[in-house]
């Protein structure tokens, strides 16, 4: 069952953005498949390890676009991604100590990315979209 739900509201209309987006939406599943019967904590970190690599290259991806077009907002925008990062990371980490790390960690990260793309990648694609039809 998926836990992350992509659907056509979430489109930013930026393809490269969305297509990244499509994939972390995916690696959201994949980590919540990898805590089904009989999987071992090697192949959850493999899930959440990609889930992690990914979410900073899309993180890159959004803040490169967003340095080039001057969004005012990209302070603010790049620190929640820090924290999403961070919290991941200590994820990772906790699972590299034997920790336990359970599914509610897939449900966090998928709503977390269905808010933050309805508010805050909306928030910089309405800018850039005002930025471009101006003269």
């Amino acid at each position: 069952m998926a836990i992350a739900i992509w659907s056509s509201r979430l489109e930013t209309g930026i393809g490269l953005v969305d297509s990244q987006h499509k994939v972390l939406f995916e690696a959201v599943n994949r980590l919540a498949a990898s805590f089904g019967a009989g999987t071992t904590a090697g192949q959850v970190k493999e899930s959440l390890d990609f889930l992690a690599q990914h979410t900073i290259e899309h993180f890159q991806t959004e803040e490169h676009f967003m340095r080039e077009m001057e969004y005012p907002g990209l302070a603010v925008h790049a620190a929640e991604h820090t924290r999403l990062v961070d919290k991941v990371q200590l994820l990772q980490a906790r699972l590299t100590e034997g920790k336990l790390v359970t599914m509610d960690v897939t449900s966090f990260v998928a709503d977390w990315l269905k808010h933050h793309i309805h508010g805050a990648d909306m928030a910089y694609v309405r800018f850039m979209k005002d930025k471009k039809g101006s003269p």
